[in-house]
């Protein structure tokens, strides 16, 4: 807690993003948090998380989500793959998933449709707001929300947002067609549509190829949402969505650059359907009730060149294609009924998941495929309630069944079954309607599963020390996060300053750990094909602390200052790795301690200004930064420090927008992702670290006609 300690007298001196408005107003902003099970005020809620709104996704110039997550303290993402599917929060979430399937520690959700572990539609043209739930969401969403929450909401039907035609086009072949509509069907029925389409050839040349579109986008999005009035106290929200992403992969580099060497370059295809029906009834006398409905088939295609290099590289070289396809099948239900007065709710959740995995990998004795069915129910509840004139008390709880059987053509079977509970208790102090105290007691969990891939492939090894340690990771046990956090939400009397701040401290149980088990001393001698074999296992326990801050300063109409500064330490302790001797090729097994956790830098800042230069031209720029970070559990390679400086000129026309924009203006090389190994035979297999690279240098002009 020391560090806790040292920093906590930089809360008021501390900023982050916030949301910009150029009226002065005595009134604070009322904005609605969507992903609470009860209606709650961002400036009233009880818990950490940060809001987007569509003004700022504009201004950045932001395609997907992961061009939002830089702009966040504590949060952070992976790569290996087109798009950042995989979210870390603060210091906590996967990194990737190849055969086993992954219960994630972050979810998302897209206008209520659970989209964890499939990122890739999280793009953001039409986004109404974006909230970013960090800590343990025990109660509200359960196994897919141990580290936190992602929530997507479409911009609103009817007339609330105008008609959208989209022209923008950018460097590296970048071009993103948009429109959206919305209107009044009739007096009950009110809706909005969404059609983008986004293209880019990528960031990498692929030298061999002569080619610099082998990384490149190929995205769809179309998103309908209709309301409907039954009765006077009878609303049904449903909502369509539709994802065609046919993106190439081919990123990681034998020279540690963005120029590839790659006979076969991969891909990183899905395609999605989902369908959602929400039913809000509010005319029973004692209670309301909401229903809730969806159904999702994703198939994904993901492959890549394994070997990174072309057929005669060199005389040791190999060559290797490695790919996965996915089909994936998802019903989702919530039943819940609350109070008339909105302080109390209970509800039954059910899950059903099938996901069949074919993989195509050239030195495997043959097809693997594999089926994993998952069942998740849950009963949950929270009540809120005043402790005090001031004081408002909440309390929430979820237990939660989680089984499945997992079968695959290499002969394993296993059954799991998890029963797990998490939830929370908060109280919260608004001392005036400028000032709110809160602290949050909270668990968050995930559950265990089956290391498919390790089982599967016990019997390729030849090496006893290999053998025996994947034998021991048949299986892996749920990880329960405990979590307890201070926060203040406070704002002068005119709302030019609003500022909050939160610290907390998390304890970790049974960190499920991704490690990777690889045989490189054996390719180094031409005496085995590579092998790469990944699998989950457990630490006893780790910490998660830090801080996180907020502060907007508005002093007239034509500025808006923000800035921030997040604070995170982690530790984990007796992580088993394997370690192969450079000098004698022997292979052991250490033990590490005292060794941060993966993907989670110490520090994140955010600094940026908006101005308003004239009636019709606004102005914006942005600094965000954070620290190195470790790449994995399984070996000790860091990414570099990071800065970025974001920019962007709008033009507000009466029926059109031009907007200039700019992200990384000085073509900073940063790592999303890496590994650590020896793949290339031209330096004798020589462990060292690869590196996928975040974006360069990239700018555009948008042009928004409104209607």
């Amino acid at each position: 807690m020391s560090m806790i300690r040292n920093v906590t007298s930089l809360i008021a001196l501390t900023f982050s993003v916030s949301t910009f408005a150029y009226e002065e107003t005595d009134e604070i902003e009322k904005i609605e948090v969507k992903g609470e099970i009860l209606p709650t005020v961002a400036s009233d809620a009880a818990n950490a998380v940060d809001i987007v709104n569509m003004q700022q996704i504009e201004r950045l110039g932001a395609t997907h989500l992961q061009d939002m997550l830089q702009q966040m303290g504590n949060v952070n993402f992976s790569a290996g793959s087109s798009r950042a599917r995989f979210i870390q929060i603060r210091g906590i979430g996967e990194r990737s998933q190849f055969v086993d399937p992954v219960n994630p520690s972050v979810g998302i959700a897209i206008d209520g449709i659970d989209y964890s572990g499939v990122g890739g539609a999280a793009m953001m043209f039409d986004v109404e707001q974006i909230e970013v739930f960090k800590g343990p969401q025990g109660t509200s969403i359960g196994a897919n929300a141990m580290a936190g929450f992602v929530n997507i909401s479409s911009a609103e039907t009817g007339l609330a947002h105008p008609t959208r035609l989209r022209l923008e086009a950018g460097n590296y072949g970048y071009t993103n067609l948009g429109f959206a509509t919305g209107g009044d069907i009739n007096e009950s029925n009110a809706y909005r549509v969404s059609i983008n389409k986004v293209d880019g050839d990528g960031y990498i040349n692929n030298t061999h190829l002569n080619r610099d579109d082998t990384n490149g986008f190929d995205e769809l999005a179309i998103r309908a949402n209709v309301k409907s009035i039954i009765t006077n106290d009878w609303i049904i929200a449903s909502t369509l969505h539709k994802f065609d992403i046919d993106n190439g992969y081919d990123t990681f580099s034998l020279d540690n650059n963005r120029n590839t060497l790659s006979d076969q370059p991969g891909f990183d295809r899905q395609d999605t359907t989902s369908v959602g029906v929400i039913s809000y009834y509010r005319g029973a006398e004692q209670f309301n009730n909401k229903v809730a409905f969806s159904s999702s088939h994703t198939t994904t295609e993901y492959g890549y060149d394994e070997d990174w290099a072309y057929d005669g590289i060199h005389p040791d070289g190999y060559t290797s294609t490695d790919a996965y396809f996915r089909d994936k099948a998802q019903y989702q239900f919530d039943v819940a009924f609350s109070s008339k007065e909105d302080d109390l709710v209970v509800g039954l959740f059910g899950r059903s998941i099938t996901e069949e995995l074919t993989r195509d990998y050239v030195y495997a004795a043959g097809i693997f495929e594999s089926e994993n069915e998952v069942n998740n129910f849950a009963i949950y509840g929270e009540k809120r309630f005043e402790g005090s004139d001031t004081m408002e008390i909440s309390t929430g709880l979820r237990f939660e069944r989680y089984s499945g059987e997992y079968v695959d053509n290499a002969g394993t079977a296993h059954d799991f079954d998890d029963n797990m509970w998490g939830g929370h208790v908060s109280a919260s102090n608004k001392y005036s309607d400028n000032f709110l105290t809160y602290i949050r007691i909270s668990r968050g969990f995930k559950s265990g599963g089956v290391n498919g891939e390790a089982l599967g492939r016990v019997g390729d090894l030849q090496n006893d020390l290999d053998r025996a340690e994947l034998s021991q990771y048949s299986t892996f046990r749920p990880e329960v996060l405990e979590n307890i956090e201070m926060g203040i939400r406070a704002s002068n009397n005119k709302n030019t300053l609003t500022a909050s701040a939160n610290i907390f401290y998390a304890t970790r149980d049974n960190i499920q750990i991704k490690q990777w088990l690889t045989n490189q001393a054996d390719v180094q001698n031409n005496s085995a094909n590579p092998i790469f074999i990944g699998y989950i296992s457990n630490a006893p326990q780790g910490v998660n602390y830090g801080l996180e801050t907020n502060v907007k300063y508005e002093p007239n109409s034509f500025m808006s200052i923000t800035a921030g500064l997040s604070l995170l330490e982690t530790e984990v302790d007796n992580i088993n790795r394997k370690f192969t001797d450079p000098e004698t090729w022997e292979d052991k097994i250490i033990v590490i301690q005292d060794r941060e956790q993966a993907h989670a830098p110490s520090y994140q800042f955010h600094l940026g200004g908006n101005f308003r230069v004239t009636d019709r031209i606004e102005a914006s720029v942005s600094l965000t930064g954070k620290d190195e970070f470790y790449y994995s559990f399984s070996h000790d390679q860091k990414s570099e420090a990071m800065q970025l400086i974001n920019a962007s000129v709008i033009y507000i026309g009466d029926n059109m927008d031009i907007t200039f924009w700019a992200r990384n203006l000085t073509d900073e090389t940063y790592g999303v992702r890496g590994f650590y190994f020896g793949n290339d035979p031209r330096d004798g297999w020589e462990n060292k670290l690869y590196e996928q690279f975040g974006e360069p240098f990239v700018y555009g002009v948008k042009v928004d006609f409104v209607f």
